[in-house]
């Protein structure tokens, strides 16, 4: 099945063990990247937001409390353009 160019992708900053900050994909087990701190870990996930059309990030705290919820439905960041 191929994705459409406007279903949602999911992103979530967490911390994942001891020391490390990942970046998941909704729907998979692995972090797509993994930083020592929690700022690198966000941008990352802004970056690949920023080539989707809809996209959403939830970023944890080390608590693992919701920080903040960012979505391209609030116009945070321009849309995506198709090719």
């Amino acid at each position: 099945m191929q994705a459409n160019p406007t279903d949602l992708i999911y992103f979530i900053v967490r911390s994942d063990r001891a020391d490390t900050w990942s970046v998941f994909e909704q729907g998979f087990e692995q972090p797509i990247a993994e930083f020592e701190d929690a700022v690198s870990a966000e941008q990352y996930a802004w970056s690949l937001a920023a080539t989707k059309l809809n996209w959403k990030i939830d970023v944890f705290d080390s608590s693992h409390e919701l920080v903040g919820t960012f979505n391209s439905e609030d116009d945070a960041m321009p849309k995506a353009t198709l090719p």
